[in-house]
């Protein structure tokens, strides 16, 4: 895979990698989970069970190896995470860089607030280094910089990301079809984006999808989701440090709700979805209850298949059942692309 990089229209950098197929007409575009990178590696520790979820190749790097002879490949990773730039809140910046330092030049402080959007550390190493500060000053710049303050995510945003994305690796319509696979907060990125853009993508894969808000969002149901709804209501940042989640994504949940629903039962493309059946976020129950409905809406209107398949145990993301749930998404997304040579 070779590296690529996004300029969005708001100056943020995405980083990742693309493997390029000439042979293919096809593009599977692959959106990792909340708090983690490109590759989708898992979780290294976890409280609880004694297994580590946690696959150090990356379970899009497997999805990646499995169809390469077929589609070109597209992962990157989504802001504030990864390689990619930081989702910096820049008035919230400008002033606390202020109250460290009043006498800060406005041009270096905007040069920093780039570099951040770029994550380009070199730039934010020089930039720090060449001020006249004390070393009281220096430490609690480089502590700020190491933690920028950013915006609260949004996955409408996210979503919007992602078509300026397909937009801009897509100029030349080199791919005639596009799939999307998306894990978790990339599923909901994947399908908010594919809703507004009904016509463009030929399939969408999905690991544990966020698309139970009730229970993750608004109306936690167990221990583990009052814990998550409270770590968002908090605003603190989670996991890596690199994605933050407050009561503007509660609110930003709520409001695209019903539209969401709605505009989902419509999509008339091949939707495939994988569910743990242990999932603590996203509870199998409500998952299963809702891609039934989906089905059935199908089924009734003569629209694209529904598959639904649960795993056991299958944690959220199902890196416990790393081969059986890649294997099925590989058959999958196969399936659907216009010459496949597993189809052969």
């Amino acid at each position: 895979m070779k590296k690529v990089a996004f300029t969005l229209s708001d100056g943020l950098l995405l980083k990742g990698s693309l493997l390029d197929n000439e042979n293919s007409k096809d593009l599977i575009i692959m959106l990792h989970s909340g708090g983690y990178e490109r590759t989708e590696h898992g979780v290294k520790e976890i409280n609880g069970p004694e297994k580590i979820y946690y696959n150090p190749e990356g379970n899009y790097t497997y999805l990646s190896n499995y169809l390469a002879q077929d589609a070109s490949i597209l992962l990157f990773d989504q802001r504030n995470h990864g390689e990619s730039g930081k989702n910096v809140d820049v008035a919230t910046m400008i002033k606390a860089i202020k109250n460290i330092n009043s006498k800060i030049d406005d041009n270096v402080i905007n040069d920093i607030i780039t570099a951040l959007k770029r994550k380009d550390e070199l730039t934010i190493k020089r930039l720090l280094l060449n001020l006249n500060t004390s070393q009281e000053e220096q430490e609690k710049l480089q502590a700020l910089i190491a933690r920028p303050i950013i915006k609260d995510m949004s996955f409408l945003q996210m979503a919007q990301d992602l078509a300026e994305v397909i937009e801009k690796i897509n100029e030349n319509n080199r791919y005639k079809n596009i799939h999307l696979v998306g894990t978790c907060m990339g599923a909901l990125v994947s399908a908010l984006y594919l809703i507004n853009y009904p016509n463009d993508v030929k399939s969408l894969t999905l690991f544990s999808p966020l698309y139970t808000f009730d229970p993750v969002f608004l109306h936690p149901i167990n221990d583990f989701s009052i814990k998550k709804r409270e770590v968002i209501a908090s605003g603190k940042q989670y996991r890596m440090g690199n994605a933050v989640e407050g009561e503007k994504t509660i609110a930003e949940i709520a409001s695209i709700k019903d539209d969401f629903y709605k505009k989902l039962f419509k999509l008339n493309i091949p939707i495939f979805c994988i569910q743990g059946l242990s999932d603590a976020l996203v509870p199998a129950s409500y998952q299963n209850a809702l891609f039934a409905s989906l089905k059935k809406y199908h089924d009734q209107n003569n629209l694209s298949p529904i598959y639904y398949a649960e795993i056991s145990p299958g944690v959220h993301c199902l890196y416990d059942c790393l081969f059986p749930s890649l294997l099925e998404a590989t058959n999958f997304i196969a399936s659907n692309l216009e010459y496949p040579k597993l189809k052969k």
